[in-house]
């Protein structure tokens, strides 16, 4: 049985390019991404003070290895800090669907 790679990205979808500061290597990775909600102040409650915060969540391509408070360069040249991430995976056969690893689609990534 032959899984199928989830390689070709579908520009349609993920119509932004950025980049990602993989700490590995010294170069930056590309990522494909949407934005999923849009950029919003948030109250934040740090040592007794209330600050607002510019927050925003993306959906970003593929299986990359990215943790919290990595950096995260959008298309227009602002960077952000990765706060939360949420895997999304896939499985197509559903008669396969549990006895198989599941596979990473996309990470939801809510930006600081």
């Amino acid at each position: 049985m032959f899984k199928t790679p989830l390689l070709l990205c579908d520009r349609r979808i993920y119509t932004y390019k950025g980049k990602w500061k993989n700490p590995n290597q010294d170069l930056d990775d590309n990522i494909f991404y949407f934005i999923k909600e849009p950029l919003t102040l948030v109250a934040d409650y740090t040592k007794g003070r209330e600050q607002l915060v510019e927050t925003m969540t993306i959906t970003v391509y593929g299986a990359k290895p990215i943790c919290k408070e990595d950096i995260i360069t959008l298309d227009n040249g602002t960077k952000y800090r990765v706060q939360q991430l949420t895997y999304n995976y896939v499985e197509h056969n559903i008669l396969v669907k549990d006895l198989l690893k599941p596979r990473i689609e996309s990470i939801d990534l809510v930006l600081v």
